[in-house]
């Protein structure tokens, strides 16, 4: 009898050892996942970020440009016109 109890004994405790085991995985899995998700957002967002300056720097040098652009021509315009005024 007391053999026979020391057995369901053994037996419940590995089970309980094996859930045990089992939800422990579990939990580091899911604390593992969030981890990694985490990073993956953080590392998405750092790139997002970047092709936003990107753009944004893109932009900027258009603008720039633009008005250097303009600046000059109005300057090479009033260049010309006081020549052909001098004539």
């Amino acid at each position: 009898m007391e053999e026979v109890m020391e057995e369901v004994m053994e037996e419940v405790m590995e089970e309980v050892m094996e859930e045990v085991q089992e939800e422990v995985q579990e939990e580091v899995m899911e604390e593992v996942m969030e981890e990694v998700m985490e990073e993956v957002q953080e590392e998405v967002q750092e790139e997002v970020m970047e092709e936003v300056m990107e753009e944004v720097m893109v932009e900027v040098m258009e603008e720039v440009q633009e008005e250097v652009m303009e600046e000059v021509m109005e300057e090479v315009m009033e260049e010309v016109m006081e020549e052909v005024m001098r004539r």
